[in-house]
């Protein structure tokens, strides 16, 4: 038995309505939309009240079919069988979140690679330096975007932009100009 009737019950009563199209799926699943500005809230509600963490997130551009970017979270509890899937639709207009890096530590890292690869920013975030990105590709190419179109990318001349810390051969992005 899980806890999944009292989960939703809870996402009822604290989240409306920023939280819908909430149902079961695969008897220990739960899946809903969420506002993304409620994002925040909808994890300090699985942290408190259900044990549950963030093990995972992933966006995809769904902005031909539904003119919006999708951002998943996954959370799940340590000791449970059961797991939320919350969908967050991200206005192409303005792809920005609320970071969940100072919440989650697993955020910081999934929040970086989104933007990297899609150009969703998350406001908040502590660390925006790349984690993917490729120090030759322009500042306006997200390569996951459904119009990223291939481009020619080449050596400006310039190095790479990592610098060896401490010569154990552990390097580092500089950050700032």
């Amino acid at each position: 038995m899980t806890r999944l009737p009292q989960l939703s019950g809870a996402l009822a009563e604290e989240l409306a309505p920023h939280v819908a199209d909430v149902r079961v799926v695969r008897g220990n699943e739960l899946h809903c939309s969420v506002h993304p500005a409620a994002i925040p809230a909808l994890a300090r509600l699985l942290r408190a009240g259900f044990d549950g963490e963030l093990i995972f997130m992933a966006a995809a551009d769904r902005r031909p079919d539904r003119g919006a970017f999708e951002v998943h979270y996954l959370f799940a509890p340590s000791r449970e069988d059961w797991f939320l899937h919350a969908t967050a639709h991200v206005p192409a207009e303005a792809p920005t979140l609320t970071s969940l890096a100072t919440f989650h530590y697993p955020a910081s890292r999934f929040e970086r690679e989104i933007y990297d690869l899609f150009g969703i920013t998350a406001d908040g975030h502590p660390d925006p330096r790349p984690l993917v990105r490729h120090g030759f590709w322009p500042s306006d190419y997200f390569p996951l975007r459904k119009d990223a179109v291939p481009r020619e990318f080449s050596d400006d001349g310039h190095a790479f932009p990592f610098t060896e810390v401490g010569g154990a051969g552990v390097y580092e992005i500089p950050v700032g100009p």
